[in-house]
């Protein structure tokens, strides 16, 4: 079963764990969260020919309450042993042709799938349109720490706490775009596109990881020691 990287968003509904990783030698990141413009159909008509690996594929998505709108969007399965920057290289030219609305962006996310043995692995690369200026960056993160949530499978989340003008635009943000989605891009990658299912006041929002179990708190470790850094 082929898993989008849709992932949870709330203020509430985590675990929180007492141990937090070493920040040191670990490279700042950057972090945006932009609001996903599910009101444009990007490839309703493509310019040029699909490459080589690239398909549409059509989703339902929400536009508000009690709204949802059908719209393609572009996928590139990776071929054996290739990078996300070598995917990325092949795709880009592409899509760099196809056009958007002022102030529009493609960014790009994960295709999960994953194995018969339950572990998750990026098969290829999705597309998604971002509309407008980031809602906060990482330069509004304070704090960053790790949790887990789920039964019986523990899944790693990482608590994000803003500062207060983020957390203002944040909760209005989301008071303003309730049932759409919003993309949390991690160095330059969709790392999130969650549903906006109500305002969310006080500052904190939380990650789920790609991860189950041993390796979920691993890799929430490393995104929040990372944010806790932030990009100098």
């Amino acid at each position: 079963m082929t898993l989008l990287a849709a992932l949870a968003l709330s203020p509430f509904g985590y675990a929180k764990n007492v141990e937090a990783a070493d920040d040191s030698g670990l490279q700042p990141m950057t972090m945006e969260i932009v609001l996903v413009d599910d009101r444009f159909d990007a490839f309703a008509k493509p310019v040029g020919p699909l490459p080589e690996g690239v398909s549409l594929r059509v989703e339902l998505v929400p536009t508000g309450p009690g709204a949802h709108a059908t719209n393609h969007y572009a996928v590139l399965l990776k071929k054996p042993g290739e990078t996300d920057t070598q995917a990325k290289e092949r795709f880009s030219p592409w899509l760099s042709a196809q056009p958007l609305p002022a102030g529009r962006r493609f960014v790009l996310g994960d295709v999960i799938q994953e194995n018969e043995a339950g572990e998750t692995q990026s098969i290829g690369l999705r597309t998604y349109v971002l509309t407008g200026e980031p809602i906060v960056t990482e330069a509004n993160v304070v704090d960053a720490s790790v949790g887990m949530e789920g039964a019986p499978i523990r899944q790693g989340v990482v608590t994000v706490t803003l500062d207060a003008a983020g957390g203002e635009r944040f909760h209005a943000a989301t008071r303003e775009h309730v049932d759409e989605r919003i993309a949390i891009v991690v160095d330059g990658k969709a790392f999130s596109v969650p549903v906006v299912k109500a305002p969310i006041p006080g500052g904190q929002f939380w990650i789920s990881t790609h991860e189950y179990g041993v390796q979920a708190v691993a890799e929430a470790e490393r995104l929040a020691a990372r944010l806790r850094g932030k990009a100098k």
